[in-house]
Formats: C-alpha cells, structure tokens, sequence
C-alpha cells in the first residue's frame, strides 16, 4: 500500500488517540510524536514499550495497529487489532483500520465494503485508494473530491496531490496546495509538496527554495535533501548537489537513491577512478543496465579499460533494450575497441531521430565514415551549427511549452520538428499535447504513427495504450496493446499497473 493510505491512517490512529484522552506513559508519548513525523519504526519501538508497561492500553494499541499498516505489516496489524476486538473496541474508526489491512493484503473491494457507509475524510481517503488499486482512477477522483468537500485532512490532502502530480493535473495541484498552506502551512508534505510543484512546472530555482525551506524545518529529512540536491544537479550546480549529498549521508540513511546520486554526481564531475573503488567491490552485483551498472561501465571507459566496459554495456543494452544511454555507451566502446560497424550498427538508430543530440550525431557520424558508410556525409551536414542550433531551440521551446502546460505553444514547436522527419519522440510530445488540449483523434493519430516506427517497442506500446486509456477511448484496444507490452517487457512494474487499469475499464 502506497505511502498516502499509510499517512491517511495516521490521522484515523491520531483522531481515536484524542478520543480516548491526552494522557499516557513516556513511551506513548514518544510514540505519538514519533508516529506524526512519520518516523515509524521509532513509533513501533516506544509502543511495545508503552504495552509491555500496560498490555491492554487501547490507545496504544490503536497506535500499534496504524504503525504496522504504515509499514506495511499487514499481519502485525491484524494482530494488534485482534487485540483490541478483545478489549471491547468497536466503531468506525475499526472498520476503517480493517479496511487499511484489506489494501495491504489487496482485497481493495473488500476495504471499499468496511466503509460502505462512512463518510468521514479518512473513509474517502481510504475509498480512493480502494479505487485506484482497483484502476478505477475516475472514482479515485471522485472520491478525493468528494474528501476534501468534508473537511481538512492533511493525509487526504496530500494523497490527492500526489495522484494530481502523477497525472499531471499541476492546475489541480496548486489548489490542493493553496488548501493546505492555508490549514497546515508548515507541515513537512505541504513544505515538500511545494517543492515538488515548482519541479514539476520547471521552476528549479523555486524548487530549489522550497527545498532548502523543508531542510531548514525538518533537517533529518532525506527526501527533500534528495530533491534539493537533484534541483543543484538539473541547474547545473554538481558542487552544491554533491554537498547536500554528503549531508544527507551523514543522517545514516540507507535510501539507494542517496548512493545512487553520488555516483551519478560523480560522474558528471568526471572522477571516475573514485567511482571504479566505490563500486568495484560491489560489481558481481551490480545489475549493469541500473545507473550505478552503467555509470561503472563508463568509469572503466573513460579509465581505458574499454574491453571490459564494452561487455558491460552490451549486457546492459540486452537487458534494456531501450535504454538510450547503454546504446549510446556500447557504441562508443566499440569504437573504442575497433569495432566501427559494430559502433555504427549501435548508434545508427539513435542518429535517425530528428532530437538526436550533436554529440550522438558526431559519434555516429565517426562510427560510419570509418565503416565506409555514404551516411557519414549526410550526418555531417546534420552537425552544421546553424541547423543544430535552430532544431535544438525548437526542441527547448517544446520541452518549456510541456513544463508550463502551454499546450498550443508545445504544438507549434514540435510539428515544426516533426516537418524534418518521422521521429517516435516528437510524435509522443505531440501526442501529449494534443490529448491535454483535447484533441483526442489527433493524439491517438500520433502516437500510433509513432508506434508503426517501432512495431514490437515496449514504450511505444506503452505510450499507445496510455492515450487511450487517459482519453477514455478503446478500452479494449488499450487492453490489448498493454498485453503486447507487457509480453515484451514482462519485468516493468509500469505496465503491469496500467494492464490492471485497462483491464478494469475494459470490463
């Protein structure tokens, strides 16, 4: 279960808290504080201390019960909620916990009965999870909505906008968000969902602000360090992302992401015999299609140990088929090993793109005149400056068009990069554009255009269904098209998810 339906829980667990009363042993206390910071574990820890003082305290208990659901212990719970049953607890506020236990064992319909008529937020809450989980994003909406209508609700609130944010409904965002500034303003996911907001319109340096504003206010936080340090990054400021880095590494977490980060940010500082010691120990388990896998495949590149790093990116691009960055580094090794057919037969699919950027143009524009390839002469013409900078202003323009949702403007640019040839990325970002700006003939048109480049791709598959879906146009048709994804591309979480969606709207 997702991280709102744990959160909405907490208010469900704080609200039953504030009904048996403010008092209680050390512990609980702790515990309460420990479970509003969201710091779990820690709240988990003090509750089996407040129960082995009194086994039967039913505030602790009810605490217990929420904090095994936020970590997603559905046996745990079950068996804290056992106990309270036996102690008499009954109500709403139970069935609401039970129904919290059903989406973690993923019986959604069976949480959307335990609350059939229960109209208070956490219930619609908890409803709109049912729903999504069920792919019935329509009534997951309805269901938020019909939530924020029946009060203030921190963990609704943020739940809500983070499905906004997911679809990209950044209008509806900022609603939600100017409703929580207004009634929780400093709370740490109204603090970080402003950040994210501004990210997500392309505002770094707002984004960067609001992070500093969370880190500032909540400084054992890793996620907005996380955010923070990755704003630094896109503004090009790899020494200031770096440091925040270090700085959340210091807090002792344990997040991936974090060592994942100073990996890449190592890269882009170009330090790479740091990076061959940090990840040389670890490389029996490194999966080489991963950005830890291939930003290690680079490193023995760049230190001349091109043989070794060709057989890692060929792995990598076997593995990912798609992956752009693994074409792009298999190609080069190849190079570097005196394979140029090889090099040209690996990039030449991604200079055919009308975005292909001038440093992938002039590795393959190397790879085929060393092949005797004529097309070498036709990518060097490609490279002149003058036509470089005007289809890379043009392809700017769109990507700023996208970020502001202005969705004409995004329209304008990329059908004129589209006049230049057939590219499945520029159909896609029309597609985009046209489906936001309710043209849903146009975006269907495009990214099948898109999808005959590409007959068997995955993404292309993806891309296809997910028109149709968020159109609410041939559900059948979505359906079929995620099962051919999903065939090619077994292992993505993405389209399993959506395959759930289409199947449920499809009937």
């Amino acid at each position: 279960m997702n991280t709102a339906v744990r959160l909405s829980l907490a208010a469900l667990a704080l609200a039953m808290l504030g009904a048996c009363g403010d008092s209680g042993p050390a512990p609980l206390d702790k515990a309460r504080s420990d479970f509003v910071a969201q710091d779990y574990a820690a709240a988990r820890t003090e509750l089996f201390s407040a129960l082995e003082q009194e086994p039967g305290n039913r505030e602790a208990l009810v605490l217990l019960a929420s904090t095994q659901i936020a970590l997603g212990d559905a046996d745990a719970a079950e068996r804290a909620v056992s106990r309270l049953e036996h102690a008499g607890e009954t109500g709403a506020g139970m069935k609401r916990l039970k129904a919290g236990i059903a989406l973690l064992r993923g019986r959604a319909s069976d949480a959307i009965m335990l609350i059939v008529n229960d109209f208070d937020t956490e219930a619609w809450r908890l409803r709109a999870e049912a729903y999504l989980a069920l792919g019935k994003d329509k009534a997951a909406a309805d269901a938020f909505a019909q939530g924020m209508k029946a009060g203030n609700d921190l963990p609704l609130a943020v739940a809500y906008a983070r499905f906004a944010l997911n679809a990209g409904d950044l209008g509806r965002v900022s609603d939600i968000l100017h409703i929580m500034q207004r009634f929780a303003p400093s709370s740490y996911n109204t603090l970080v969902l402003a950040g994210d907001l501004a990210s997500a319109r392309g505002q770094t340096d707002l984004a960067v602000a609001a992070y500093r504003k969370t880190i500032a206010a909540y400084p054992d936080k890793v996620p907005p360090m996380l955010a923070l340090a990755n704003a630094y990054d896109e503004q090009g400021k790899v020494d200031e992302a770096m440091a925040v880095v270090e700085r959340a590494r210091k807090t002792g977490s344990d997040d991936p992401a974090l060592e994942e980060l100073r990996i890449q940010l190592l890269s882009e500082k170009g330090e790479w015999e740091a990076i061959r010691l940090a990840l040389q120990g670890r490389e029996g388990g490194l999966d080489p299609s991963s950005g830890s896998g291939l930003t290690y495949a680079e490193a023995l590149l760049r230190l001349g140990q091109a043989e070794q790093a060709r057989v890692l990116f060929n792995r990598a691009l076997l593995l990912a088929p798609q992956n752009f960055y693994a074409r792009r580094m298999l190609g080069e090794a190849q190079l570097a090993t005196g394979d140029p057919r090889g090099a040209w037969a690996t990039l030449k699919p991604l200079a055919a793109g009308t975005l292909a950027r001038p440093e992938v143009l002039a590795l393959a524009e190397r790879a085929a005149r060393a092949s005797g390839d004529p097309q070498a002469g036709v990518l060097k013409a490609r490279l002149d400056p003058a036509r470089l900078k005007a289809t890379m202003a043009l392809a700017d323009e769109g990507q700023a068009a996208l970020s502001r949702q202005d969705w004409a403007g995004a329209l304008t640019a990329y059908r004129e990069l589209l006049r230049r040839g057939d590219d499945a990325e520029v159909l896609g970002y029309l597609a985009t554009a046209s489906a936001r700006s309710g043209q849903a003939k146009a975006a269907i048109a495009y990214v099948d255009r898109a999808l005959k480049l590409a007959p068997g791709d995955p993404e292309r598959l993806h891309a296809a269904a997910l028109v149709r879906l968020e159109l609410g146009k041939d559900p059948k048709g979505a359906r079929k098209l995620l099962e051919a994804a999903a065939s090619a591309d077994p292992d993505n979480a993405e389209i399993t998810r959506d395959l759930g969606k289409a199947k449920a709207a499809a009937g």
